[in-house]
Order: C-alpha cells, then structure tokens, then sequence
C-alpha cells in the first residue's frame, strides 16, 4: 500500500486534482476578439462568465500585465483605425474649406466615436473587474477605465501627427461665434464635445483638457467679440438700448452655458460680458447725447433705469459712478428749483415792504406771511416731484 496520501494520524488525503495547462496568449486572444464584438455592439453573442473567468485565470496565472497591456494595445489599435477611418476626413475637410456644415460634421464624427468609446469601456470594465481588483490595485496602475480614457485621449486627440484636438477646439469655438451672431447650430453636438473635453484629463492629470484647451480660448474669443460689440453701440445706440442689448447678450451666454458649457465657464463670461460692455465704458454709456441718464430721469424710464442698475450695480466702480451721476443731476435740479423761485421771494420781500409801511402796528413777523408759506410749499412740492421721479 503506498502511503503518499497518508497523514501523520492515519487518515487518507484527498487524491490532488492536476490543474490543465492552458495557453495565456490562447485566452488573451479570446478576450481580444471580444472586444472586437463588444464595440460592434454584438454584446449578447458573447459570455460575461466565460470572459470573466479569463482574466481571472490570467491574473492567477501571473499574466495580469498580459491582460492590463494587452487590452490597452487592442484599445490603441482600433481606435487609431476608427479615427483614419471615419475622422480624418472631416478634419481635412474642415481645413480646405472651414463653415458651419465642416465644422458640426467634424465634431459629431469625434463625439460619436467618443460615444461609442465609452459605451464600449463601461462594458470592458465590467469584464476585467477581478484584473482591476487584484492586478491593476497591486501594481499601482490606473483602473481600466481610467486606462481606456487616456488611450482615447493619446490616440485620438492628442497624437502628434493629427493632432486632432486643436481643430476640434477651434471648431466648437466656431460654432459658437456663428451661433452668437444669430445661426441655428446642434447644441447636442457642441454638449457631447464639451463633456469628452470634461471628463478627459490633461496629461498633468491636474486640469481637465477643457480647462487647459478650450476654456481660456473661449474667453478670450469672447473678450474680442464683446469689445467690439461695445465701441458699435456706443456710436449708434441710446443708453436705453445699449443696456438692454448688454442685458441681452448677458441672458444668451447664461443660456448657453447651461445648454452645453460648464456652470463655471458662465460665471467667467458673465464677468468678461461685465467688463467689457459696461466697467470700461461706464460712463460713456451713461452720458450719451440727448439720450442717457438724465433723460432716462426726467422720462421716468423705469424699466431702462432698472437695468442700468442691475449692470452697474455687480461692481463698485461703476456703481460708484452711477451714484455721482444721480447726485449730480439732483444738486442741479435743486439750483434749478431756487433760481425759479428767486422771484417770487423777491416779491416776498417787496410786498412785506410795502405792508409794512401802511401798517406799521403789526409784528414783522406776520407780514407777507402767506406769500412766505406759498414759496414754502412750491419748495417741498417740487423736491417730492424730483423724489418720485
């Protein structure tokens, strides 16, 4: 009888159960090719279990770098020929001849390969859930969602031949200005873009690519447009119409940063709006001939008056000079008020003369009274009419 099997006390182990050998590259390829289906969208002709258990037999087997890299060179690979295949193009166009049409055609191309892209890694994430568990936390790698996200950035948008992210910035920069001057753009196409821009970190890991690539760009652009927009209106628009256009352009970038740019990159434009079409020319907006706020006064716009405010109001400088103005205009009409009111105390004075003489019993103080409280009267009437306008 052979003891091999045989414990110290007697009792007989359980006979050991060889493990088969089986090729890691044989396995990879199969995890290979499912990627292959999984971005052609034939997910359900293929097995979560069975390609589950391939990456845990390859990170058992130690070949959890097999797995890792391996998937990122297959991501390499198709994304590289998707984009000579379905992207390229639209760039090139865009270049030889740059409208509207060339540019939406360019980023909807990259935003439905970003679409698919990500779909397509949500899916593969789920697949190598034990790599990203085991392997991927004890080599100090990025998860593979992470990992996917950087090849697309590398070898989509960044890549050095094509570099494909300037012309997408400049593209959605165009879209914008076009739909600033009043055309109809796909706001769905210009949302997809900004948020791969978003959600795609910069090579720092520091900064979102939209926060280093299109942000400053798109505030300097704007910067541009609104400077010139400002020096226009002045030569051809009242105070009342300048502030409302300036209101008005102020609401659309609002809209437009909630439609498809990031709540923070409203607040920076909202500023840059406020700077440039009303902190630089404060008081030109309000002094201009025949139409700015002393007429808005003595019109009793108040629905102009309002929105003056509400501009001005945002930054102490201009509030500021909003103040002096009306104080100014008050101080005016005051001595405006007292010089229409030197002749009737004049009168005052003459008619206390000349009562005085015919009855010089009474007390000085009782006479010309009623001519006194008159002038009195018209005083507080008149600065009651200045208070309510």
């Amino acid at each position: 009888m052979s003891f091999a099997n045989k414990r110290p006390g007697g009792r007989i182990l359980p006979v050991r159960r060889l493990t088969p050998q089986v090729d890691p590259q044989k396995q990879f390829d199969k995890l290979s090719a499912a990627i292959g289906q999984i971005y052609n969208h034939n997910v359900s002709q293929l097995s979560y279990e069975e390609l589950f258990r391939i990456g845990y037999g390859l990170v058992q087997s130690k070949n959890g770098s097999l797995a890792y890299d391996g998937v990122k060179g297959v991501l390499e690979t198709h994304l590289s020929d998707c984009v000579h295949r379905d992207v390229l193009v639209h760039m090139d166009a865009v270049r030889s001849n740059p409208s509207a049409a060339s540019n939406n055609a360019l980023l909807s191309s990259v935003r439905h390969l970003w679409s698919e892209h990500v779909t397509a890694m949500l899916v593969i994430k789920d697949v190598l859930m034990y790599v990203d568990k085991v392997y991927v936390k004890n080599a100090n790698l990025v998860p593979v969602y992470e990992m996917g996200m950087c090849v697309f950035r590398d070898k989509v948008l960044l890549a050095a031949q094509k570099r494909l992210i300037t012309q997408v910035v400049k593209a959605t920069l165009a879209q914008i200005s076009c739909e600033r001057r009043g055309a109809h753009v796909d706001r769905s196409v210009l949302r997809g873009v900004v948020d791969m821009l978003v959600e795609l970190q910069g090579t720092g890991q520091t900064c979102t690519l939209y926060e280093t690539t299109m942000q400053p760009q798109l505030l300097a652009e704007s910067r541009s447009f609104y400077c010139d927009a400002a020096k226009t209106r002045l030569l051809d628009h009242s105070t009342a119409a300048y502030v409302r256009a300036a209101q008005a352009d102020i609401d659309a970038e609002m809209d437009r940063a909630r439609a498809y740019l990031v709540p923070a990159t409203g607040t920076l434009l909202r500023n840059v709006l406020l700077d440039e079409l009303i902190d630089k020319h404060a008081s030109d907006i309000i002094n201009i001939p025949n139409t700015g706020l002393v007429q808005l006064l003595d019109h009793r716009d108040t629905a102009a008056l309002q929105t003056l405010y509400n501009l001005y109001a945002p930054m102490h400088p201009t509030l500021l000079i909003l103040q002096t103005n009306i104080h100014s205009h008050i101080l005016e009409l005051g001595q405006k008020f007292a010089v229409s009111l030197a002749p009737l105390s004049s009168n005052t004075t003459q008619n206390d003369e000349q009562e005085g003489s015919r009855d010089k019993d009474k007390p000085a103080q009782v006479l010309g009274m009623a001519a006194k409280t008159a002038m009195a009267l018209r005083w507080v009437q008149d600065i009651l009419d200045l208070y309510d306008a």
